[in-house]
């Protein structure tokens, strides 16, 4: 079985972060613009992200990059592992030991 290629246009136009979220420039500010708004010119400056989990799926699938990542799965990890780590500090405060000082 033969390598597979990346998509040079899609690399060109997207980008993957390290959670698998797919960011991408947003149209209407190459040209024209003197007649936009600075608010709105600003504005399009950003990255946009993509919302849609298929079209991020098959983006991701045409870059060859995090395949298999979940950004959903990714955030749901660092909320629970969040929780986790604060019901710890929590647990540790409430028993009223003294802390030790660094002095």
């Amino acid at each position: 079985m033969p390598k597979l290629k990346t998509h040079k246009g899609m690399k060109k136009r997207f980008k993957v972060s390290a959670n698998g979220k797919v960011q991408h420039k947003r149209c209407g500010s190459s040209h024209l613009n003197s007649h936009k708004s600075g608010k709105r010119i600003r504005r399009l400056r950003k990255k946009s992200t993509l919302n849609v989990s298929a079209e991020t799926r098959r983006i991701r699938n045409a870059l060859l990059t995090r395949q298999a990542v979940n950004p959903l799965g990714v955030e749901a990890e660092k909320l629970a592992a969040q929780a986790e780590k604060a019901e710890k500090a929590g647990s540790g405060t409430e028993t009223g030991e003294p802390q030790p000082s660094s002095n």
